[in-house]
């Protein structure tokens, strides 16, 4: 199985040594990387150069900010869809799509390779002050999807995930794109997934790293 690895990267050449190490040391696993370079003002390009990792550049000029708080979902619902089409011009099995400023444990892209679903993510925390992860249930299916308040450990179906996840190349195939909302652009991606009839679920056995800022990272809140 091949893995196509990317995501849209603005001005996050002091997160990308670690995140791209992270990636590297993923055993077992044949990967092509390609990610989405838009509107930076720092040196990320020559960070990926150093790396031998090949990249596209996507200005969009919005101008938007690029600090938490100021990102357009528009924007990168148009970016991610870019990095879709590259996908679906390789030869790859898989999308992996990984912010860059997440840190993945070894062995985890292999063990999300075994999980073997449509959509599959590992485990992050969002936010250092509110308990919420980048996976969302309904409580029931009327209703719409909530963070939950106990994260516990295992592989479980949730209704809305992101930032970190495992896609198969049939889902993408079936049309699934991202689309701006309120909430974020990987809410209606999740529920286009849903409706074409592809669920979608968490590995909570798998916890990465959130690097939140230059000074902070975050871990999961897992039940042991």
């Amino acid at each position: 199985m091949k893995v196509f690895v990317g995501a849209p990267v603005r001005n996050r050449a002091w997160v990308l040594p670690r995140h791209i190490n992270a990636i590297k040391r993923q055993k077992e696993v044949s990967m092509k990387f390609c990610y989405i370079v838009n509107d930076c003002e720092d040196n990320t390009e020559a960070v990926l150069q150093n790396y031998g990792i090949h990249y596209v550049v996507h200005n969009l000029n919005s101008g938007h900010g690029h600090v938490r708080g100021q990102y357009s979902y528009e924007s990168l619902a148009a970016l991610r869809n870019v990095l879709l089409d590259k996908f679906l011009e390789s030869d790859c099995d898989y999308l992996f799509s990984c912010d860059t400023d997440i840190i993945i444990p070894d062995g985890s892209l292999k063990q999300l390779i075994e999980d073997d679903k449509d959509i599959v993510a590992m485990i992050i925390r969002n936010h250092p002050t509110i308990m919420a992860h980048n996976v969302m249930v309904k409580p029931n299916p009327g209703a719409a999807a909530q963070h939950m308040q106990h994260i516990p450990r295992g592989l479980f179906q949730c209704h809305l995930t992101g930032a970190v996840y495992l896609i198969k190349r049939k889902v993408i195939e079936a049309g699934v794109r991202y689309k701006p909302s309120k909430v974020g652009e990987d809410w209606l991606f999740c529920e286009d997934a849903m409706s074409k009839g592809f669920t979608l679920w968490a590995d909570t056995r798998l916890q990465a790293i959130h690097a939140y800022d230059q000074h902070l990272d975050l871990f999961p809140a897992v039940e042991r």
